[in-house]
């Protein structure tokens, strides 16, 4: 299974819970495409985007079958898109991300499970 991960507000995420799409983030929306990272971009992209922000989940999805696109985002790297909305079937695991005292996010050490 080929696995990209999406980072989101505890709100967003609870709010889409009863539907079986997932449409993105209020960002994801404006841009029109769900942003989501590889399993090693995740730690820059909560520092970057997430800083000291608490009240989040970490998404771990199953890309196959989904029309991913992959971008050149930071860095030059490429970044995986989905440019509909999210099957909520898709999401294989979800983890609450915390922070630790100095504000750096926690990321689960299952996600580096293979």
């Amino acid at each position: 299974m080929s696995k990209i991960f999406k980072i989101c507000d505890k709100d967003e995420w609870e709010e889409t819970q009863n539907n079986t799409l997932f449409e993105g983030s209020k960002n994801d929306q404006i841009d029109g495409f769900i942003h989501f990272s590889t399993r090693e971009q995740l730690k820059e992209t909560l520092e970057i985007h997430f800083r000291s922000k608490n009240n989040l989940y970490l998404l771990e999805v199953n890309s196959e079958k989904l029309d991913i696109v992959w971008e050149i985002g930071r860095n030059k790297e490429l970044f995986p898109h989905l440019y509909q909305p999210l099957p909520l079937a898709k999401v294989v695991r979800v983890h609450r991300i915390f922070i630790d005292a100095r504000g750096n996010h926690l990321i689960p050490e299952t996600v580096f499970d293979t």
